[in-house]
């Protein structure tokens, strides 16, 4: 067993490198990734310059202050927190970049059943589920790389445009957004991967994964969004209406059977649970807005172990189920 271990390991090893090496040099995944990078980066331009805007009537009226002779303080240093305009960037991966690892998962698949070098791989003394294991290791490594350079791009742009700068604070944020969001790829690639190696057909099993992508990606997360009642006015009822705390509590609590339900629908999504994390470290939502990150995140890592356990769950389900070589079939 000591020695076999370390075999399996290097066997692994080398068909994720392998594999990563054969996607890195596909076009497919690197116009998918510069479609995201330009889809994130312009959704965040129009916030920045806005922000870019704010900052510059500052700094005028300060210098103006200063040049009366008079103290800066008497005008209130504002606080900018730039990180609130990726929420563009968010969203982007949370449907752009679930169908992009879906189709990868599904290439890595219909790649080597249309070589046919499945059916051969399958006859090696190699265990089949670290063959898949290593398909899964180069999805991770995929998505790795790929959200690293959507975050990167919008990370360098964000303070040209808007004229904030970043500091270290924010570069943990963004580190933990791209963790989360490894885990949200990692588990829709396991996705594409599994049902398109298990199905009859690769494309059968993508048609499969779409369906569910939409079910879990579009459909439920916004029929909890529809049933929230606060979200069907701007800045939520209860603010436009301007009721105080203590009455929303009364209210809210004689709901909650129905909150209950609804908030169950929302969290049965993954893509729900990679959004309140990021929206939350991120600043995103008004109520964690400048908040320390360690309140964040013990708040909110719930939803990060959620989007590994769900990552690890598909990953496991993928090892386990053995592959049927009869059903495998030749892609034309």
């Amino acid at each position: 067993m000591p020695n076999i271990l370390p075999s399996i390991r290097g066997s692994v090893m080398t068909i994720a490198l392998r594999d990563a090496r054969e996607q890195l040099r596909d076009r497919f995944l690197f116009w998918a990734t510069l479609a995201l990078v330009v889809a994130a980066t312009a959704s965040l331009v129009t916030g920045a310059i806005a922000l870019h805007s704010d900052a510059a009537t500052y700094a005028a009226a300060r210098d103006q202050l200063l040049a009366l002779g008079k103290d800066a303080a008497a005008i209130a240093a504002p606080e900018f927190y730039p990180l609130k305009l990726m929420r563009g960037m968010i969203e982007q991966v949370e449907i752009m970049g679930a169908v992009i690892a879906l189709v990868a998962g599904y290439r890595a698949a219909a790649a080597e059943r249309g070589r046919q070098t499945l059916a051969l791989i399958l006859t090696r003394p190699l265990p089949h589920w670290a063959y898949r294991l290593a398909k899964i290791i180069g999805g991770m490594g995929l998505a790795a790389v790929s959200l690293g350079i959507v975050i990167i791009a919008t990370a360098v742009l964000l303070p040209v445009v808007s004229g904030i700068g970043l500091g270290t604070d924010d570069a943990l944020r963004l580190a933990l957004t791209w963790a989360a969001g490894v885990f949200y790829l990692t588990a829709l690639f396991t996705l594409g991967f599994g049902l398109s190696l298990w199905a009859r057909s690769p494309a059968s099993g993508l048609i499969a994964a779409f369906a569910l992508w939409i079910l879990v990606v579009l459909v439920a997360p916004q029929i909890g969004d529809t049933m929230d009642p606060d979200n069907q006015v701007a800045g939520g009822v209860f603010a436009q209406l301007s009721v105080p705390k203590a009455e929303q509590d009364r209210i809210k609590a004689g709901f909650a059977g129905y909150e209950t339900f609804r908030n169950g629908i929302e969290v049965a999504s993954v893509t729900k649970h990679f959004e309140r994390f990021t929206f939350a470290i991120l600043g995103i939502k008004d109520t964690y807005t400048g908040a320390p990150v360690d309140k964040v995140l013990a708040e909110k890592q719930g939803d990060l172990l959620f989007l590994f356990l769900f990552s690890l769950g598909l990953g496991g389900l993928v090892l386990l189920r053995p592959i049927n070589p009869d059903r495998l079939t030749k892609e034309s």
